[in-house]
């Protein structure tokens, strides 16, 4: 970016200084011979010149920015360590865990509200969380 500002800031300076040295060219030409006198072929090749030369800069300032570009270092990215996924995998059990504490909850709560007649024939579960539907919840500390 600051790159683009010199080379911006350079190549105006080059173009105000070739116009000056146009003018000034242009004015000593003029002065020695009438206005009527001047060659449009002249001042078409003398335009082209300047447009070759516009272009010449150009292409090397872009060259050069791409030079710059070429060798900055790339930017790294940051790697995770073992140590980091081994807490994030801690973290995720420690938190199934959790949610399996609070699904049995939910089924001991939903247990002791479900009505006697539609609970299955032996008044039974298989499930170890509706086995035993009046004692009461407990969790774990939170994670």
């Amino acid at each position: 970016m600051n790159l683009s500002k010199q080379s911006s800031f350079v190549l105006m300076i080059v173009l105000c200084a070739v116009i000056g040295v146009m003018a000034s060219i242009s004015r000593g030409s003029s002065a020695t011979a009438p206005a009527e006198n001047q060659d449009v072929s002249s001042l078409d090749r003398r335009l082209s010149l300047l447009e070759q030369r516009f272009y010449s800069i150009e292409s090397s300032i872009s060259r050069l920015q791409t030079y710059v570009a070429a060798q900055r270092p790339p930017v790294s990215q940051p790697s995770t360590s073992d140590r980091d996924v081994i807490l994030m995998r801690e973290e995720i059990q420690r938190l199934s865990a959790r949610v399996t504490e609070l699904e049995c909850g939910l089924s001991k709560l939903d247990e002791r509200t479900t009505p006697a007649n539609r609970r299955n024939a032996t008044g039974k579960s298989n499930d170890p969380c509706r086995m035993n539907p009046d004692t009461p919840v407990r969790l774990s500390a939170r994670p």
